[in-house]
């Protein structure tokens, strides 16, 4: 019998972001339910009220607890030993330890399925949170304190990203540095044919899906990254996809092929948490 888990990791400090926190709960509460999926929740520690920006260890926020956090994870997948794993973050960063659990599982049958407007392969020279770095740890580069956690690092042939828009300056210089094949999709490029002919083409017997809420158009779908109150000035650009699109393409995905493995992160609930203080400082609640 197949074993699928579902692991809730509300890591915020590798996006150095308290609301990550916040939003990995409410995106657990908002996942359909199945008595069947084993839940795990990975004891990540609250941010604290008002929380400030967190130091930086070896040029990256938080580092060590960055790491800690990803040792829990993989500590709570080794011991389940699952067949899939359905991830609810928190930030990008919560795909390390069930991706690299599931390619040492399944090896070369396994391809990784990028969906963001990001392409995450940064590293601490260039950029301070680790959840921008997440894609390249797995590929054993990235921070090398964190990457080294990896045991087997996936290659670029197995990786293809989906919704991608531009790279910043440094990453267009990383991108082929690592053998990264990419393209700027904006909706209507995003094809789901393609992206099963790049399966069939790879003989991936398995899948593995990181989907990452920016992806997702900003004027379509709220929650998310680029839509944070008061702020009109990006330094990344943000994504082109439909959400109906993404719907569609997660689900014939699904359905097409065996999928082992899918990340949802990335959600900001700005408006939930504006509410939720609201009735934090109204008397009758305290």
């Amino acid at each position: 019998m197949t074993k699928t888990i579902r692991i809730m990791i509300p890591d915020w400090q590798s996006g150095d972001n308290p609301v990550y926190f916040f939003g990995a709960q409410l995106l657990n509460w908002l996942a359909p339910e199945n008595p069947d999926q084993k839940l795990i929740k990975v004891p990540v520690a609250a941010p604290k009220k008002n929380q400030e920006h967190l130091e930086k260890e070896n040029g990256v926020a938080a580092q060590s607890t960055v790491i800690d956090n990803v040792k829990k994870a993989q500590q709570a997948i080794d011991t389940e030993l699952p067949d899939k794993i359905i991830t609810l973050g928190g930030n990008c960063m919560v795909s390390q330890a069930p991706f690299s659990y599931l390619h040492d599982k399944y090896g070369d049958d396994l391809g990784v399925i990028w969906i963001d407007a990001h392409p995450d392969i940064s590293n601490p020279q260039i950029f301070p949170n680790e959840h921008a770095m997440v894609l390249a740890n797995l590929m054993g580069k990235g921070d090398p304190a964190v990457s080294k956690i990896v045991k087997n690092s996936i290659s670029s042939d197995s990786i293809l990203y989906v919704g991608l828009q531009e790279p910043t300056d440094d990453e267009k210089k990383l991108l082929p540095e690592l053998g990264l094949k990419y393209q700027v999709e904006d909706n209507n490029q995003v094809d789901i044919q393609k992206i099963q002919a790049w399966i069939n083409q790879h003989h991936f017997s398995k899948i593995a899906i990181h989907f990452d809420i920016d992806v997702l158009d900003r004027n379509l779908f709220f929650d998310q990254y680029f839509d944070e109150p008061g702020v009109t000035d990006y330094e990344v650009s943000g994504g082109k996809l439909d959400p109906d699109k993404a719907i569609t393409i997660l689900n014939q995905l699904g359905s097409d092929n065996d999928l082992v493995g899918l990340t949802i992160a990335e959600y900001l609930p700005w408006s939930a948490l504006k509410l939720r203080k609201l009735m934090e400082n109204i008397s009758i609640f305290n």
